[in-house]
This record gives C-alpha cells, sequence and structure tokens, in this order.
C-alpha cells in the first residue's frame, strides 16, 4: 500500500505518555520547537507484533548501550483510518536539535546491525520529520505505556492568519483544561520528506485511554463543546477527518528533574 502523507495521523509527537516535558514550552523564548520523525511502515511477509517486540527490544539495547537518553519513540497502529494506512507507525522525537544531530551521526555510523534487524520485519514507504510545539499538556501525573493519539491536517484559513488562529486555539486549550478534557494537544509542522503535503501542520490531540476520549467526545459533542470552540475560534482554521491510533510506547526522554 502506498501512504500520501506521512503518519496521516504525532507528535511521543504524546501525551505526558512520553511527549510531556520534551515539548514543554519557553515563556521567555516564545514557542519553542522538537524534532520529531516519522516512519509509516508495513509488515514483511511472515512477519507480525510478536517479530517487531524483538526487534524493539536489540533498539532499546542498542541505545542503552550507547548511554542513549535523548531520543523518545511510540509505535502507532491505525484504529479509525482510511483505505490507505499502514501497518506500524514509528514516531521518534528528540530532546534538541543538538541531540537529534547527534543521535542520527551515530546511528549511521553504528546502528546499521540493528537497523536491519527492524527492517527484517517491515518495509517503510516514507520517513518524515517535523517541528513539533506543545500547546496543552495531558496533565497526566504518569506516563502510560499505551495511549490513543488522533490526527488532522490543518490550513489556516485564507481570511485568517496564523496570530489570529494560535490566540484563539490557546483560549480553546485553557477552556478544554476548564471543562477537564483529558487531552494533550501538540502542532507538527512539516520540516523534512513528504514536499507534497497539503498542509500547514497536523493537529494532534492525545489521551490515556479510549475511555478518557470518550469522555472529551461527549463533552464536545453533547455537552456545548463544539459551540464554545466555534465562539473562540471562529472558521480562523480548518481541518480534515481525524485518523486514530492506538500507541505504545517504545522509549522515553529522560527528562532528568524536570
Amino acid at each position: 500500500m502506498t501512504i500520501r502523507t506521512a503518519i496521516a495521523g504525532a507528535s511521543a509527537l504524546v501525551l505526558t505518555l512520553t511527549w510531556s516535558g520534551a515539548f514543554a514550552q519557553d515563556d521567555d523564548a516564545g514557542m519553542r520547537v522538537s524534532p520529531v520523525e516519522t516512519f509509516t511502515c508495513n509488515y514483511n511477509e511472515g512477519k507480525g507484533p510478536a517479530d517487531l517486540d524483538k526487534a524493539i527490544a536489540k533498539f532499546n539495547k542498542f541505545l542503552d548501550d550507547k548511554d542513549v537518553t535523548t531520543y523518545g519513540a511510540m509505535a502507532l497502529t491505525p484504529h479509525y483510518h482510511g483505505m490507505e494506512t499502514f501497518d506500524i507507525g514509528w514516531l521518534g522525537y528528540w530532546s534538541d536539535g543538538n541531540a537529534m544531530g547527534q543521535g542520527l551521526d551515530m546511528w549511521l555510523a553504528e546502528g546499521g546491525e540493528t537497523a536491519a534487524a527492524l527492517f527484517d520485519v517491515f518495509t517503510c514507504n516514507t520517513h518524515s520529520g517535523f517541528a513539533v510545539t506543545e500547546i496543552k499538556a495531558t496533565g497526566s501525573e504518569t506516563a502510560p505505556d499505551t495511549s490513543v493519539v488522533y490526527f488532522s491536517d490543518c490550513n489556516v484559513s485564507d481570511d485568517s492568519d496564523f496570530e489570529t488562529m494560535m490566540g484563539g486555539l490557546s483560549k480553546w486549550a485553557d477552556y478544554t483544561t476548564e471543562q477537564k478534557y483529558a487531552n494533550g494537544m501538540w502542532l507538527m509542522f512539516p520540516a523534512f520528506g513528504d514536499g507534497s503535503m497539503d498542509m500547514d501542520f497536523k493537529m494532534v490531540t492525545a489521551y490515556d485511554s479510549h475511555a478518557a476520549a470518550g469522555s472529551a467526545w461527549e463533552k464536545y459533542g453533547n455537552g456545548g463543546g463544539w459551540m464554545k470552540r466555534n465562539e473562540l475560534m471562529g472558521d480562523t482554521l480548518s481541518c480534515d477527518t481525524s485518523r486514530v491510533y492506538n500507541a505504545k510506547a517504545i522509549r522515553r526522554i529522560d527528562m532528568g528533574d524536570e
């Protein structure tokens, strides 16, 4: 199967799950962006999740042996999707651009055997890079091993601008916090890879569970949420139908005392 857009459906761009902290805002410097990579992949013939788990264990051992603490990743499996999808998505992220550059140099020089173990399990159609910024943290006190992640491709409306849209989005994020929507929210801006992406950014929303997502759905659909969002944001932003993925933490960034 071919994929039109890389992970058309992350941020770990994802929750307090794995993204929290790594994508936090810096009030002094303004909007902070962090580097993220995505792969969209299909299992090779005869391979499946059990084989991937073994390859991931080898991947983690390799990074542990190299004392790498600045790279995190999650595996995404499609839940709600269209005809064009993939078997497994890999979403990796670094603590910052320096960690990305140094990590890639090390991986290309020394990670060949570990990469071969992964690509023995799956073949990837896309590899893309994004700059990600956090709009709202999930507020979870612990990082779950599994989560639910929503992705939509979005564009700022022609009769609006980015600053106006962000102002409304910030107010919407504050509202969802007040109303106890148990979600995190991130924006993923295309940086490398597929130049055909017809969007300004991907909107990523993550929940600890389907139950938490269902609670937000009820608040939004039957509790007046959609009307409040329209009031706060108007028609400044248009997004397509969300793709939904079940996410599993592969590796976490060591955030130290943060």
